[in-house]
């Protein structure tokens, strides 16, 4: 599956460029985050994740799809998760627009939960570095990069 998942997503950066694929890759992440959370629901039969159950959720998505996600920080303000296996390996080297979907799943799972998310991407192994960190700042009052996600007002 990773071997498929990754050749779409350099097939897409090849054919219309990092930015278009990248866009792409995050619509697949908002379809999959939404799909995660509601397997996280059914299974604790909440309406909602709360804080715990959102990293917790997080953290065991990120394990079975052959991540190594760990907490590194966590605040009131935000969480800082760390990644030192990359469930795509070096192929995502080659396609860093696949960071897309770990950041719209986190983004997602996380302004469900708590009503608004901005994820950041600081570092990752696509990119070079060692491990991957992830930044999801929970305060919508705070500035700096990242996307930003918001609870559906239909959820």
């Amino acid at each position: 599956m990773d071997l498929v998942v990754t050749t779409m997503g350099s097939l897409f950066e090849d054919t219309v460029g990092s930015s278009e694929a990248g866009s792409f890759i995050s619509l697949v992440g908002l379809a999959v985050g939404e799909k995660i959370q509601e397997e996280y629901l059914q299974v604790s039969g909440a309406s909602q994740l709360d804080r715990k159950g959102m990293v917790d959720a997080l953290l065991d998505m990120k394990q079975r799809i052959g991540s190594d996600f760990y907490v590194m920080d966590e605040s009131e303000q935000r969480i800082v998760l760390g990644n030192k296996r990359c469930p795509f390996g070096e192929l995502a080297k080659k396609c860093p627009s696949l960071c897309m979907l770990t950041a719209n799943v986190c983004g997602h799972l996380a302004a469900e939960s708590q009503g608004y998310a901005r994820v950041d991407l600081p570092e990752t192994i696509a990119a070079g570095a060692s491990e991957c960190r992830v930044v999801i700042n929970l305060d919508p009052n705070t500035t700096g990069g990242g996307r930003r996600y918001h609870r559906r007002a239909w959820a």
